[in-house]
């Protein structure tokens, strides 16, 4: 064998003793890579700070979920339907007005995490229904409520008085959570009122006007 052929055979002899090692650093490489590009694991919604349950009974919980400027949430989930309302959107000026009170249905089993970008809070309640309280009742449209969304699991008011206006009193024949948008309890009081109990509504003489959100679990 020539020298060159020798320098040829000795070469190879070594790369092959020192792919292993070479496999083995850019195996490591693509595990680490790969654990560093994964998504925290998420937490159950009630583990998250910033997410405060404040009523819970058999039927209904309810979550204040009130998150400072730039705050950023850990990945957490909501295992159970929930109707979030907004309060505060975390914008300033004009745009602080955006989507408030809106309230939206989602179906439970979701992960997220939520960053508020604006310069305000942003807050919202978040209600989860778990069941009537009287599940064989027959519901009635009450006087001055507009039935924003109905599906299996859930129908959601909202009762919006001018200054000086009063609601009448009537009986809604199933339990509900009342989220004040506006009006003299402040915006995100939130309260349960039993099925079968008569409700009447008074807005004050001088501004705020009320909007509320009652959410009816099914």
């Amino acid at each position: 064998m020539s020298k060159s052929g020798e320098v040829r055979a000795a070469t190879s002899l070594q790369m092959r003793g020192h792919r292993p090692r070479l496999q083995r650093k850019v195996l490591g490489f693509m595990l680490a890579g790969s654990l560093f590009g994964q998504a925290p694991a998420a937490v159950p919604v009630e583990q998250e700070p910033r997410h405060k349950v404040v009523f819970k009974n058999e039927f209904v919980r309810i979550i204040d979920a009130t998150l400072p400027a730039g705050y950023v949430t850990l990945n957490h989930t909501h295992d159970a339907d929930n109707i979030s309302v907004t309060i505060s959107n975390g914008r300033e000026g004009e745009a602080a007005t955006r989507g408030l009170g809106r309230a939206g249905f989602a179906k439970g089993g979701y992960s997220h995490s939520v960053t508020n970008s604006g310069p305000g809070v942003m807050r919202y309640i978040v209600v989860e229904p778990l069941k009537a309280d009287r599940p064989s009742a027959t519901p009635a449209l009450p006087p001055n409520h507009t039935l924003e969304t109905e599906n299996d699991r859930v129908r959601i008011y909202r009762i919006k008085l001018a200054i000086g206006e009063s609601l009448a009193s009537h009986v809604h024949e199933t339990g509900r959570v009342e989220v004040t948008v506006s009006g003299p309890e402040g915006p995100g009081a939130s309260r349960w009122v039993a099925g079968g109990v008569n409700h009447s509504l008074q807005a004050p003489a001088g501004p705020p006007a009320v909007e509320v959100v009652e959410i009816e679990p099914k």
